[in-house]
């Protein structure tokens, strides 16, 4: 994994991208490239919401877990990318990258104990991964890697919250997640989740659904962001 950080730190600012200042400044196509898997996961959550085998035996038990997971990848996800955009030097963000990824896995490790499985720890690779494919993929215009940094990172946290929220205190439809389906899950633990899963699959599938628009048009707000600042001064 630190090699994947550090050839990233060696690549030279805006390498086949045109100027910061430019109209057509970030890449619509990373945009797309960024948005699939969040696409296919708000898929997996609402074809589980409706259909609960139609994916596989114990779905419902491996988004939870997934969505546990996502809450992990919000938090870290931000300082990851914050790193990789900087200008630390690349042994000393090498570095700081590999505590981040090792604090973290303490957290992920915990999870996978309570649910007796290991494979959150590979899931977090893979989502993290997802969450920086925008900065990996270039997307962000050339001068505003950090300002897409942070705009994403606003927006999967407030949605991560806000969605959360929503889904707690307003009423869900069970859709296809009937009560004898919750008893063939054996869903281990107590409290609303487990006794009513079709609010974290509900809340899956509109969390990924956000973030996957916005990372459609993440690079077109960024550069009109920069556009009407740089007005705003001319005036």
């Amino acid at each position: 994994m630190s090699r994947v950080f550090e050839s990233v730190s060696d690549l030279p600012r805006g390498v086949g991208n045109p100027p910061a200042d430019s109209p057509g400044s970030g890449s619509w196509l990373a945009g797309v490239f960024s948005a699939l898997p969040d696409f296919g996961l708000a898929f997996a959550f609402l074809t589980t919401w409706i259909s609960p085998g139609r994916l596989g035996d114990h779905m419902i038990s491996y988004l939870m877990l997934l969505m546990l997971l996502e809450f992990i990848i919000v938090h870290s996800s931000g300082f990851m990318a914050g790193l990789m955009v900087s200008d630390v030097p690349r042994g000393k963000k090498t570095l700081w990258l590999f505590g981040l990824s090792c604090f973290y896995m303490l957290f992920v490790g915990a999870f996978a104990l309570a649910f007796g499985t290991w494979w959150p720890l590979s899931a977090f690779w893979l989502l993290t991964l997802n969450r920086l494919s925008g900065v990996l993929l270039g997307q962000a215009p050339v001068g505003r890697e950090s300002q897409m940094v942070m705009a994403s990172w606003a927006v999967g946290a407030l949605a991560y919250l806000l969605l959360a929220f929503a889904t707690t205190l307003l009423p869900v439809p069970r859709l296809g997640i009937t009560k004898a389906v919750v008893a063939a899950e054996h869903l281990p633990g107590t409290g609303l989740w487990v006794d009513e899963p079709q609010r974290v699959i509900a809340f899956g599938f509109l969390y990924f659904t956000v973030v996957a628009l916005w990372e459609l048009g993440a690079h077109a707000w960024v550069s009109r962001g920069r556009a009407g600042s740089g007005a705003s001064m001319a005036a």
